[in-house]
C-alpha cells in the first residue's frame, strides 16, 4: 500500500493504519512478528525514526508488543468495554474470545470507617463486609474487584458468589444481584482514572510495578439507597473503554 505523501496526515500513522488494517482482514495474526524495523523502512520508503514511531503508535494502540531481542508481535485484542452498557463479566469477555473464569480472594466481616459509612450511608458503629474477586480471561488476571456492602448484604453476596464459585461460573458482583430477591440495582455511579500500578496491585494482577492501569470507582444504588461501594482494577494492555457520544450541532 502507498503512503500518501503530500496529504495532512502523518507518514507514521499511515504506517500504523496500514498495521491495523493488515491485523483486521488477518494478513497479519495474533503472536505472528512483523517486519523488521530496517525491512519497514524498505517498504515504505521511509526514515527508520517514522517506523519507530509508527511501531510506538501501534503499541500504544495495544495493536503490537515488542519482546526483548526478539521482536515486535501482533498482540492480544483487547477487550473493548461500552461505557453505555453494562454487560455481564462473562459476556463482555466472550465477545472478544476470551474464556472468563472469577476466582473468590477474600470475603470477611471487616470495621467500617468515616469514609465508607459516609458513602454506603450505614451508622460508623455498624461493621461492613468486604468482598474482593478476581476477574481472568483465559485464565490470566485481568481486573481486581474490591466491593464494600452491608454486612447483612454482604453475606448474602458472599453466599451466592460461593453457589456461583463452585458452578464454574464467571461473574462480577454486579451478577450477583441477580439472585438476591431483596435488592435490585437500579443506577451506578462511576469514576475513571488512569493511573499505575504500585506493589500490591502487582503482585495481585502479576504485572510489573507501575503498569497502566484503569481505575473505576463505583457506587451501586438501589433506587436512593446506595448498597455497593467498588475500586475495580483492570489492567490498561488488556483493556479498553468507550462511547459514543451524541453532538448537538447549530444550525
Amino acid at each position: 500500500m502507498l503512503l500518501d505523501r503530500k496529504g495532512s496526515v502523518p507518514l507514521y500513522e499511515q504506517i500504523k493504519n496500514i498495521i491495523e488494517q493488515q491485523i483486521k482482514n488477518g494478513e497479519l495474526k495474533e503472536g505472528e512478528k512483523i517486519p523488521s524495523e530496517r525491512e519497514l523502512c524498505e517498504i515504505y520508503d521511509v526514515s527508520r525514526i517514522t517506523v519507530r514511531q509508527a511501531i510506538a503508535l501501534a503499541e500504544n494502540e495495544g495493536l503490537l508488543y515488542r519482546s526483548q531481542g526478539m521482536g515486535t508481535f501482533v498482540a492480544k485484542p483487547k477487550i473493548k468495554q461500552e461505557l453505555t452498557r453494562v454487560n455481564t463479566f462473562e459476556t463482555s469477555l466472550a465477545q472478544h474470545g476470551f474464556v472468563a473464569s472469577t476466582k473468590l480472594l477474600k470475603a470477611e466481616a471487616t470495621p467500617n470507617s468515616i469514609y465508607l459509612a459516609k458513602l454506603l450511608d450505614i451508622p460508623i458503629s455498624e461493621k461492613i463486609f468486604n468482598l474482593q474477586l478476581m476477574g481472568l480471561g483465559d485464565e490470566e488476571p485481568i481486573v481486581y474487584y474490591n466491593s464494600y456492602f452491608s454486612y447483612d448484604l454482604g453475606q448474602k453476596m458472599h453466599k451466592t458468589a460461593l453457589d456461583t464459585s463452585q458452578k464454574n461460573k464467571p461473574f462480577s458482583t454486579l451478577d450477583l444481584y441477580d439472585s438476591q430477591s431483596d435488592v435490585t440495582p437500579t443506577q451506578i455511579e462511576q469514576t475513571y482514572e488512569a493511573t499505575v500500578s504500585d506493589e500490591s496491585l502487582s503482585d495481585v494482577l502479576k504485572v510489573p510495578q507501575r503498569s497502566p492501569i484503569f481505575s473505576v470507582t463505583s457506587i451501586v444504588y438501589a433506587h436512593d439507597k446506595p448498597i455497593e461501594y467498588r475500586e475495580a482494577f483492570y489492567r490498561g494492555d488488556k483493556y479498553k473503554f468507550f462511547i459514543t457520544r451524541q453532538l448537538e450541532l447549530k444550525n
